[in-house]
């Protein structure tokens, strides 16, 4: 599924600034596959935050995915750079990115699309970290509340 492009990624991100996160060849010019790449890293994240709650691939793309992943894919850009300092705004922006996709993961921060199959099921239980879990009879809330660290 595709949250964003290397377009939406060239629109937030100067063509100077482009060329050093992505050219190793020493040229003038932005590699996109690098920019690919990151893409690609970022939707797969994406989707390991959404899978289970939503059905994969999504028929549409939420605007809030798009910005989250834009910002994902510049954290990454920057992090593949070992000699690099990653800018305040960009870690910022990437740490309010987790966030947030732990937030969409737990149910708390609704994407406004419906949520799959397996969450509207009354047999399948949110378990404390968020994920579904078969009822057991036999670990009940309090039972797990035991096991906590």
């Amino acid at each position: 599924m595709n949250y964003c492009s290397v377009n939406d990624i060239q629109s937030v991100i100067s063509n100077d600034d482009l060329v050093q996160l992505t050219n190793d060849s020493g040229g003038d010019y932005v590699d996109t596959a690098k920019i690919s790449e990151a893409v690609l890293y970022a939707e797969n994240i994406i989707d390991g935050y959404l899978r289970g709650r939503y059905d994969l691939p999504l028929a549409q793309v939420p605007d809030e995915l798009k910005y989250i992943a834009v910002d994902f894919v510049v954290y990454r850009l920057y992090s593949l750079r070992m000699y690099t300092e990653i800018p305040r705004s960009v870690n910022e922006k990437y740490q309010n990115v987790i966030k947030i996709l732990t937030q969409v993961q737990k149910g708390i921060f609704n994407l406004g699309i419906e949520s799959s199959e397996a969450f509207n099921n009354p047999a399948i239980k949110i378990n404390k970290s968020g994920s579904p879990s078969s009822v057991n009879k036999y670990y009940d809330s309090k039972k797990w509340d035991e096991y906590d660290l």
